[in-house]
């Protein structure tokens, strides 16, 4: 079943790319404002599918309650689909420039071809932006700025933006077969402001191989058995992630261990 955290990227998606379209952008507000509405629902959106009720939820209403319930019950959504099947892959990464909103990346790519990142730093090393309208020169700067500040922090992300769907993942993985204990630790966990990655502690029997249950989650990738009980992966956030398999006896130490800094230990 789909976690909560992956309905809320699928929906913002969705907003993004509706917006990129040219769509009514009240249309694709709605999108996005159900996306935050999602990540503080007390409840799992599965149950209010379930009861019929998620329909009556305050800023969700039959269309988007529809689109909700497809990826709950299919894991896939129709609408999504069509949308990614309109533009490369790599355009979605250019949500997170600054100074880059969809009106302008659509003017950008129907009018220069621009799909990926690099592609758009080299547009404005060329200075084919500024001939486009509502661009000039000092919205080419503005762009390039945006780009090179996005390359500086890229791996980043603020600790309040993170927990909702860091906490997600770890209900995730507390229900994995053969998972006795788990809880988040490392940078999170101290309220680190700014986070590089995220990293987890969890206990299980040896004869648990957790990689593959890993693997099957929803949006977590490039998984790999480290040395010393360590795997690696990248979460449904894109920040790198570090899961920490200890023996249910060494569990404290384990999570002190992958919580402290290395001078604090």
């Amino acid at each position: 079943m789909m976690p909560k955290f992956e309905i809320a990227r699928v929906l913002e998606q969705i907003a993004f790319l509706l917006e990129l379209r040219g769509e009514n952008p009240f249309k694709a507000k709605a999108y996005s404002h159900a996306a935050e509405i999602l990540q503080k629902l007390p409840q799992d959106p599965a149950e209010l599918v379930r009861a019929e009720t998620l329909g009556q939820v305050k800023g969700i209403g039959r269309t988007l309650s529809a689109t909700i319930s497809e990826l709950i019950t299919t894991g896939r959504c129709r609408l999504h689909e069509e949308l990614l099947a309109l533009y490369p892959a790599t355009l979605l990464e250019l949500d997170g420039v600054p100074g880059l909103g969809p009106k302008k990346l659509k003017v950008i790519h129907e009018q220069l071809g621009v799909g990926s990142l690099g592609e758009l730093q080299y547009a404005c090393i060329e200075n084919r932006l500024v001939d486009l309208p509502g661009f000039g020169l000092k919205g080419q700067e503005r762009i390039l700025a945006g780009i090179r500040q996005f390359q500086r922090h890229k791996g980043f992300q603020l600790t309040s933006v993170a927990v909702a769907e860091a906490e997600n993942l770890l209900e995730v993985v507390r229900n994995l077969p053969g998972v006795k204990q788990a809880d988040l630790a490392g940078d999170l966990r101290r309220k680190i402001e700014v986070l590089q990655n995220l990293c987890m502690v969890l206990a299980c029997s040896s004869t648990v191989s957790v990689e593959p249950l890993l693997a099957r989650i929803t949006g977590v990738t490039q998984v790999r058995h480290k040395d010393h009980g360590l795997i690696t992966a990248s979460s449904p956030q894109g920040l790198p992630l570090e899961v920490v398999v200890a023996d249910p006896s060494d569990y404290g130490g384990a999570l002190f261990r992958a919580t402290g800094n290395p001078t604090h230990i």
